[in-house]
């Protein structure tokens, strides 16, 4: 009895009996190629997958303890398949087709691809787990004023800075004779800061803990009071996660 030309899905014969039994059995195998999450232990080994596998699924999770990088050979059948490496050891899996050129997925990652009968391409990748950046920055030319608001940022979308503003950078154009230190608010209470050191043009930030910030909060920059006489052309970026 022929087949769907892709899923490999069983056509209802013209005269057959029971075709309800042929069309769930259809509507099954649909609904796993478009929805289902298979787990599949890799044994260490280099491993080929079956057809059914293949087709039988979007999402492929591979799982096991390896000891070296391992490629997994899947069928060439035209097909969007979401990868996971969730193996443990730190190794890298390599999936490709019997003829195609292996994509690299990385201990943690997870790669949409779309074989298109030939080889795999990269539609998207993550790693697991992973945050999305939001990086705020700004500058300032010349000497701040004391006490004045060197940025007033009302947040468009949920963020998250972490504790000790880690990745956050500054500069100074021109270093300060002592130290200066930017008080960072959210909604007027000071949550981290920016502290130039006397003679040096990078600056130091600390941060006790994570603070979220919701859509419509503010974030507000406070330059030292006293001002520094000398410290002067200020760049900052501040470095966050999407919420």
């Amino acid at each position: 009895m022929p087949n769907t030309p892709n899923l490999l899905i069983e056509h209802i014969a013209a005269n057959q009996a029971q075709k309800e039994v042929t069309a769930n059995a259809a509507f099954d195998a649909l609904d796993k190629a478009l929805c289902q999450m298979t787990s599949i232990a890799i044994l260490d080994v280099d491993t080929a997958l079956t057809d059914a596998q293949m087709l039988g699924s979007l999402s492929m999770k591979f799982t096991g303890t390896l000891t070296a990088g391992r490629t997994v050979t899947i069928p060439a059948k035209p097909k969007l398949l979401m990868v996971e490496n969730a193996a443990t050891g730190g190794f890298a899996i390599g999936v490709k087709t019997p003829a195609g050129t292996a994509i690299t997925i990385n201990a943690g990652e997870r790669k949409l691809l779309y074989c298109d009968g030939t080889t795999f391409q990269i539609v998207a990748e993550t790693a697991v787990g992973a945050t999305i950046p939001y990086d705020i920055g700004g500058t300032l030319a010349g000497v701040p004023t004391g006490g004045s608001v060197v940025l007033r940022y009302p947040v468009p979308r949920a963020v998250r800075f972490p504790a000790g503003m880690a990745n956050s950078r500054g500069v100074a154009g021109i270093a300060s004779g002592a130290t200066a230190t930017f008080s960072l608010r959210k909604n007027g209470t000071q949550f981290a800061s920016m502290q130039f050191a006397a003679g040096v043009t990078t600056p130091t930030f600390t941060a006790a803990t994570a603070t979220d910030f919701a859509a419509g909060d503010v974030l507000t920059i406070i330059a030292p009071n006293p001002a520094d006489s000398t410290l002067a052309d200020i760049g900052f970026a501040l470095a966050g996660i999407r919420l």
